[in-house]
């Protein structure tokens, strides 16, 4: 009789498998980098509108007050009064994932200014509608799906061609779904919740025993 059951993540079709993988905050850091240093600012939506500022760095860190996320951003200005100054700005933001439809949403934010004054609070509603609202907030949905198909892909391809994963042990075999259960950020750390189903068999040609 088979002692294996389902709650060993065992079925006849094949395996289930349930893991957490941490996504470290710096990772996530360079990918808003690429995207927003160097974005020009703009009073108005017209792309002819003169440019009142630059991005010149992007920092990631833990939320506070019960936000998940701050985005710490340092602007050069380059408006008649103000060229060449250098202001900074922190977005936070509180995110929820919606595990059915397979997307993070960013459900709150707060913006704050370096420093409380007219002049940073005028910025501070440029910055609102320029980059926050048409860089973050106009994707506040990130699907997933796509990138979990394109992954699939990946992994099936590398999978069908065998894979050594050490001298003696192959694996091969199909996932057939995989899917984001829960994704939230904890200190550091972007954590994904993943479920992976498919069929997975392993060929062992070589057998290591340490010498007694």
């Amino acid at each position: 009789m088979n002692s294996y059951t389902e709650k060993e993540n065992y079925r006849d079709e094949g395996i289930y498998i349930q893991m957490p993988v941490k996504i470290e905050l710096e990772a996530i850091e360079k990918v808003f980098q690429q995207k927003m240093v160097g974005y020009k600012i703009q009073k108005e939506e017209d792309d002819d509108a003169k440019q009142i500022g630059e991005i010149l760095s992007v920092f990631l860190s833990p939320g506070t007050d019960g936000y998940d996320l701050n985005i710490q951003q340092e602007i050069l200005m380059k408006t008649l009064l103000f060229s060449n100054k250098k202001v900074k700005f922190n977005f936070q933001l509180k995110l929820n994932y919606n595990a059915h439809e397979q997307e993070l949403v960013v459900s709150d934010y707060k913006a704050e200014g370096e420093h409380k004054t007219w002049f940073t609070n005028q910025l501070l509603n440029v910055m609102l509608n320029s980059i926050f609202r048409k860089k973050i907030l106009g994707k506040s949905k990130i699907l997933f799906l796509p990138k979990i198909d394109e992954l699939l892909l990946k992994i099936n391809e590398k999978l069908k061609n065998i894979v050594e994963v050490k001298s003696g042990v192959l694996l091969f075999g199909k996932v057939d779904q995989l899917r984001v259960l829960n994704l939230y950020f904890k200190e550091n750390y972007l954590v994904a919740i993943l479920k992976l189903e498919g069929v997975l068999a392993a060929e062992i040609s070589q057998l290591e025993i340490d010498a007694l």
